[in-house]
């Protein structure tokens, strides 16, 4: 369907036009941290904006920030992409995920990255979670509290054993000292 078909006017376009050119780095890395796989992350990415497309008209300021019912939203894509994949069968081993890049991507270190994104991938799925609201959404503690419905101190606390967790599991890689 083109844009000029579509069942809202120019100024919803041009909306929903920012929207995606603002909050899709960030809901990109976000997804790339949880499910450590850049297509899927595209692809998962790719149905958050569907569904803000088709339910944009349900978002109310009153009940809270727009960032906040967009990360909510992709939150629970990827538990629904969890859910799927497990009641289909197919495991999910992070060892054995085949990380690929964007030319942007390839900037950044790429045997480092790769470490990093595996590394992420040993953490348990709360604090890949938090890392990935914190690190790939950049989101403050708060927000990830309003998202998560955690305490904003419990989020911190995650976060810090998170970071620790992960401190270590570089050094037994020898990656850092």
């Amino acid at each position: 369907m083109s844009v000029n078909n579509m069942p809202f006017k120019t100024a919803q376009t041009d909306i929903l036009s920012e929207v995606y050119q603002k909050y899709f780095p960030k809901l990109y890395k976000y997804t790339l941290y949880r499910v450590g796989d850049p297509n899927t992350a595209e692809d998962l990415v790719s149905e958050v904006f569907e569904k803000v497309l088709v339910n944009y008209h349900t978002y109310s300021p009153a009940k809270g920030k727009f960032s906040t019912w967009l990360f909510t939203i992709a939150n629970n894509v990827i538990i629904n992409f969890y859910r799927k994949n497990q009641r289909q069968g197919i495991p999910i081993d992070f060892d054995k995920v085949e990380l690929k890049y964007r030319l942007e991507d390839l900037i950044v270190d790429r045997e480092l990255k790769d470490v990093l994104l595996k590394a992420i991938a040993c953490l348990d799925e709360r604090q890949r979670n938090i890392l990935a609201f914190k690190f790939g959404a950049c989101m403050t503690n708060r927000q990830i509290a309003q998202v998560t419905g955690l305490k904003e101190s419990n989020v911190g606390t995650i976060l810090y054993r998170s970071l620790k967790q992960l401190k270590n599991i570089l050094k037994e890689k020898e990656v850092i000292h």
